[in-house]
């Protein structure tokens, strides 16, 4: 698509510049006046046209119909078709009117209101092509009209409208002359159905939004088709989508009423679908046209997935396996309940096993023939479950009894241990895994490894036991492979008594050759015969990760537990131990001189942060600006609540007091603790602080990790190049004394801070003041991963992996060619396949590699991608259909990539929506595949903005490590942002997950704002198409700086923004500049637009049924009262969108359309096309009038200015839009990096 263009105007109409202070005054106040309208067609009195009466003539319906001329039988047929018996004819110059004589549309609900139409015209034969009146019958008072219909497009042009009454049916040739405005409207409204519908079935493949419908609505090149019209008419174009719906059949599972993009013109426009008469159904004019790619898989993910995706898979074996759950619905991913006979008899709840069925609360209604509610199930809301407690075992029930064999073999605090008992008849020793009566009778039994057993009074026969998870206790729950067990951190003492019977457990070893078995593996298939299990995997319960297990086989003495042993290596891992004037924690040394995060609590700056611009308007004239009313004062992308970074400091002195730790540490500011604040801030690195007099004593429980500082002049190189070097990097240059606010210079003794000399490393230097510690650099590797990108977009993933140092991206898949085409441009070393990831991995699997150029097994080391997020983005909140599905089986095709290529690591990432995608199956699935195939694997949510971009942008980040390799941990946040936005843990089955991060509350930098991204680039004006244009002015801010990088060029590249229509300018340029403005500030005034046209002044008819005594109307629909929406209260052309008060009531008052970005506050989630009336419409300018631009887009994603993007406007918003930040791909490849070196210095 592209977006079409006009010239930008020097000198715009002056009544578009927005006086600075100037009082707006309403002409009158049409905020209490009540218009009359006419009871019968509901229009507004002074806008009524009267009919001119009856033609020459003319005569009753009935008595024109028995003219010969209209006869197409002979009276002598015997049978007449029964779709015949209603006669159809022509009607031309015809007028429609009511009772009253008042012209009126039959196309605006009245007819489904059942209100008496009524027709004058000529009606003619339906064979006459001829639309004058020549030849036809005049006629009057035909009707009242039953129904009208739009039969078609004929030809794929004209539309055939027609009416019917109770005698005939009519096609409406010409209207009058006093009836043609009606006609022009309604031909307007039947093209723009047309055009839309045309654009659904092209399109609805892709989830369109309600940005992408309006650029195809203003590129139409029809100028009569506005957004104002579109929203103006929504309810005639839903009704006629819905239609098309429902004349298809039962087969065609598009449902185009459901895309994203209709839906959301159904919540801004207050469409409602109420029962209509009886509309004739009429065959579809359009066909869709869509087809689906079957999902490629290799046969151990086919496997898995293809009770799932039945439909998007593409199966040799047409046979297959037999399908018993669909595994959706409630039943399929509910736990056996245990209460049940079925469940009884399951040897896992100590039955016998011999009657194999499933448990009767999980028969799966989509399997039933005779279920007549198939799909219910799927639209239900999940029940809240009780969180799963930490599995314990010292509350069982002895079931049998215990007789202990031979002489206790070590007496200790009261208790005789023993090597072997004899439960009941079963023979247990110590390290023999059984299965423990449950503490809970509706549960399975339970698996452990017995680690010692002891005979204590009066608790009786004990064993220490070390528990298993199986698979349905962690994250996958019916998921899981029912065979496999997963060691967790949990062990206890419970009654030896409890041990039903023993239990068969293996290791399961990694074949040596597991590199080599891609897409040749396939899923074992073991009898069930509930007692015999593997494990191969450790499970963390907090973070739902899955690890390589290592068996450790030292036990220190007959009463130790390996379990208990790494719990006591942990508390000590947290326990901060003084000893030699040194701090050990964390397998850290912190002694003086060194240089600490503290808490941002312990010390009390002097805020000078994100002060709010006292600038905002705090009364106005209601009676001009009538919808301010509505705001709160609570801004949704501010930065008021946004804490404070990291406190840093320098230890100057350690002390043991009463077993607690206290160091006594000096305090640095940073640039917005001054009394410049935010000001210096934007214009300073962020690595930048300052030396204090401020000492202060604080306990050593408020350090939060070591940092590293370097005085300016020690510096070797430019201290922006050194704080990229390593982690927590910062450097000072002058003291802020904090009596006088002034800036000075350093003592002597600050001036030796980061110096090393000739052979010196870690110590004391002469004054024990200052620390010799040398700041540590990035972990390095040889050589970069070789890197496949699939779903690759424009690059952003891999642009961050490369800054990270960990990835060659040598291979990319990216079906769009704009998107494939803007990859190339900035990776011209790499091969990149424009292609469909399903036909890629096809050629691969059947050996045509090393024609098509791509990867043979064994080269590709590291696998990223993001499969289309649509399906699952809360964005399109509207996911419906059988394309929905089989992009969403895209992870499928991602997924079997892993499996053949078996890469070092995999990285899938995707909208956080994808944890909850189909009650979490997408996610349980691929969890299951990839420990099916031998990997470890860790996942979490991740907020963009932790890692250094202005925009709020949560995404699900899920990590795979090859087994024996390190698995790497999700990257702490760097910078803090927002607490609005960094809710990152997530509920699935009732359980609370999290990411692992420690740094929850605060981070090492301060947050990124839109004034840092982007108050250095050029002002343009709305529509700028001009690619490339100077700078004009040097970088202000530390991440201008970065985006600009070293490059000497002057030159900015697509800093180019949207042309809107002139109302919409209108409307920007009278959006106040301070900060939270949005559609509600505009003034209910009427504008000489651009293209010389007036505005309306919204009207408010209707005292609403909130509205208190003494108040002027707010209602502009007659919904407002408690009735149904009338059709003729919709008002066009208003500075004011009528359809936003409208629904303003039931969607937060549309908070943030026609909204202005904050100089202070940061980006909503960069979508594909910025659209003020978008689910997204904070996209203004803070001061500029225009939608951000894409380079502006690009800066709030994190991409460097070199970076190129390619194609049309719309192309390259789409190509931002859809990306991963880079910054975000970086933090991911510095952990990847840092995981890497790990495991090769345990190598080496």
């Amino acid at each position: 698509m592209k977006t079409r263009k006009r010239p930008l105007k020097e000198n715009s109409d002056s009544n578009l510049n927005k006086p600075k202070k100037q009082k707006l005054k309403n002409t009158g106040d049409i905020s209490v006046v009540k218009l009359e309208k006419c009871n019968i067609c509901k229009q507004y009195m002074q806008d009524i046209t009267l009919y001119s009466g009856h033609l020459n003539k003319s005569c009753e319906e009935f008595v024109a119909l028995t003219d010969e001329k209209l006869s197409l039988f002979t009276g002598e047929e015997e049978n007449i078709p029964e779709g015949d018996e209603l006669p159809q004819h022509k009607i031309t110059h015809f007028s429609v009117y009511d009772d009253k004589g008042h012209l009126c549309p039959f196309d605006t609900g009245l007819v489904e209101k059942n209100v008496l139409l009524h027709v004058s015209g000529y009606i003619k034969p339906i064979y006459d092509e001829d639309s004058s009146s020549n030849n036809g019958i005049p006629t009057h008072d035909m009707g009242p009209i039953n129904e009208w219909y739009i039969s078609g497009f004929d030809g794929g042009e004209v539309a055939l409208v027609g009416i019917s009454t109770a005698y005939a049916s009519y096609i409406l040739m010409e209207p009058s002359e006093e009836y043609a405005p009606f006609v022009k409207l309604l031909k307007q409204k039947i093209a723009l159905v047309k055009l839309i519908m045309e654009f659904l079935l092209n399109h609805c493949t892709e989830d369109p939004t309600y940005e992408d419908l309006l650029t195809e609505v203003e590129t139409s090149g029809n100028c009569e088709l506005t957004e104002d019209f579109l929203l103006q008419h929504a309810q005639f174009i839903c009704d006629q989508i819905y239609s098309y719906d429902q004349a298809g059949g039962e087969d065609d599972s598009l449902c185009l009423i459901t895309t994203p993009c209709v839906r959301t013109l159904v919540n801004l426009a207050g469409v409602t679908f109420r029962k209509r008469k009886k509309l004739r159904q009429n065959e579809r004019g359009l066909s869709k046209t869509t087809t689906f790619t079957k999902a490629t898989t290799t046969a151990l993910v086919r496997s898995i997935f293809e009770n799932f995706f039945p439909d998007q898979i593409e199966i040799k074996d047409k046979k297959g396996p037999k399908k018993r759950r669909c595994g959706v619905c409630d039943a399929c991913q509910a736990p056996d309940c245990g209460k049940c006979t079925n469940c009884k008899d399951m040897v896992k709840f100590g039955g016998t096993g011999r009657g194999k069925q499933a448990c009767k609360l999980r028969r799966c209604p989509n399997m039933a023939v005779e279920d007549a509610e198939l799909s219910e199930n799927e639209d239900e809301v999940e029940e809240e479950k009780e969180p799963v407690k930490k599995k314990t075992v010292s509350a069982r029930l002895s079931v049998n009894k215990v007789k202990w064999c031979g002489k206790p073999i070590l007496e200790s605090k009261g208790r005789q241990f023993y090597n072997r008992a004899v439960v009941g008849e079963i023979d247990i020793q110590v390290g023999d895994y059984v299965m423990l009566n449950p503490e809970n009778p509706n549960e399975p039994l339970c698996i452990a490894k017995v680690e010692y057993m002891y005979n204590k009074f009066p608790q009786g026969p004990t064993v220490h036991a070390r528990m298993f998870y199986r698979g349905s206790d962690t994250i996958l729950g019916e998921t899981a492979d029912p065979q496999e067990l997963f060691v967790v951190n949990v062990c206890d003492d419970c009654p030896l008594g409890s041990v039903v019977r023993k239990a068969e457990v293996v290791f399961k070893e990694t074949p040596k050759d597991w590199f080599n078995l891609g897409g040749t593996d396939t899923l074992a298939h073991y009898e069930d015969d509930g007692h015999t299990f593997h494990f191969s995997k450790q499970y963390s319960v907090p973070t739902a990760t899955f690890t390589d297990y290592v068996e450790i086989n030292h036990k220190e003495s007959i009463d130790s537990c390996s379990n208990c042993r790494l719990e006591d290596k942990k508390k000590k891992f947290e326990t901060p131990v003084f000893q030699d004037e040194v701090v050990t924690w964390r397998e850290q040394t912190f002694r003086v001189g060194t240089s600490v995060f503290l808490n941002p609590s312990v010390y009390n700056f002097s805020s000078y942060s994100y002060e709010t611009s006292s600038d905002s308007v705090k009364s106005v004239d209601e009676s001009v600006y009538t919808e301010n009313y509505r705001k709160t004062g609570d801004m949704k992308y501010s930065n008021q609540d946004t804490p404070e970074p990291f406190c840093i400091g320098q230890i100057e002195e350690i002390r043991n007091k009463n077993n607690d730790i206290n160091i006594k540490v000096r305090i640095f500011f940073r640039a917005e603790n001054t009394k410049s604040g935010m000001f210096l801030a934007y214009q300073t690195d962020v690595n930048l602080v300052y030396w204090t007099d401020e000492v202060l004593t604080v306990s050593f429980k408020e350090v939060v990790a070591k940092c590293y500082l370097m005085y300016y002049d020690v510096i070797d190189s430019a201290p922006a190049d050194w704080c990229d070097e390593g982690p927590y990097r910062f450097y000072f240059r002058e003291s802020y004394n904090l009596k006088t606010y002034k800036f000075e210079e350093v003592p002597s003794i600050a001036k030796k801070i980061g110096y090393v000399g000739k052979g010196k490393g870690k110590g004391k230097s002469k004054s024990s003041k200052v620390s010799l510690e040398q700041a540590p650099v990035w972990d390095k590797i040889e050589d970069p991963l070789r890197c496949m990108d699939v779903f690759a977009g424009c690059g952003g993933l891999s642009n961050g992996l490369h800054q990270a140092g960990i990835a060659e991206t040598k291979w990319a898949i990216e079906k769009e060619i704009a998107a494939a085409q803007a990859f190339k441009l900035n990776n011209k070393d790499c091969h990149v396949f424009t292609d469909d990831c399903n036909n890629v991995l096809q050629q691969v699997m059947s050996g045509e590699e090393r024609l098509k150029g791509l990867p043979a097994k064994g080269e590709v080391e590291l696998l990223v991608g993001g499969p289309p997020c649509q399906g699952f983005s809360g964005m399109n909140r509207f996911n419906a259909g059988q394309y929905s599905l089989f992009k969403n089986s895209l992870v499928v095709t991602f997924l079997s990539f892993c499996d053949y290529y078996r890469p070092k690591i995999f990285v899938l990432e995707n909208v956080r929506n994808f944890v909850s995608f189909k009650r979490s199956m997408v996610l349980k699935l691929a969890l299951r595949c990839l420990l099916a195939i031998g990997y470890q694997v860790t996942f979490g949510v991740l907020q963009a903005g932790h890692y250094g971009v202005p925009q709020t942008r949560r995404r699900l980040v899920l990590l795979a490590a090859a087994p024996g390799y390190v698995l790497p941990q999700l990257p702490e946040p760097q910078h803090v942002f927002s607490k609005r936005g960094t809710h990152l843990s997530f509920a699935l089955d009732g359980v609370k997950y999290v990411n692992g991060n420690i740094w929850n509350e605060s981070a090492p930098y301060r947050t990124i704002c839109v004034r840092d991204a982007i108050s250095d680039l050029p002002d343009i004006k709305n529509g700028w198409n001009k690619p490339e244009i100077p700078y004009e002015e040097d970088p202000i801010s530390h991440f201008q700086r970065k985006m600009r990088g070293h490059a000497s060029s002057k030159v900015l590249v697509d800093h180019i923004c949207k042309e809107m229509a002139p109302i919409v300018e209108a409307r920007i340029t009278y959006i106040p500049e301070v900060p939270g403005s949005d559609w509600r500030d505009l003034p209910n005034i009427s504008v000489k637009l651009n293209d010389g046209t007036m505005t309306n002044i919204l009207r408010y008819p209707y005292f609403t049924k909130k509205q208190k005594d003494g108040e002027p109307n707010r209602g502009v629909c007659q919904c407002s009262i408690g009735t149904p929406c009338e059709p003729s209260d919709r008002q066009v052309n208003t500075l004011i969108p009528w359809c936003l008060p409208h629904t303003a009531d039931r969607h937060n008052h549309w908070s943030g359309l026609y909204g202005r970005l904050e100089w202070d506050g940061f980006f909503g989630t960069t979508i594909t096309n910025p659209e003020p009336m978008g689910k997204q419409g904070r996209v203004l300018h803070p001061e500029q009038n225009r939608v951000v631009s894409v380079r502006e887009c690009a800066r709030s994603q994190g991409f460097p200015d070199h970076f190129k993007f390619y194609g049309s406007i719309m192309d390259k918003h789409r190509q931002v839009g859809n990306a991963v930040p880079p910054p975000l791909g970086k933090a991911i490849g510095l952990e990847i990096k840092k995981a890497l070196a790990k495991f090769n210095n345990a190598q080496t």
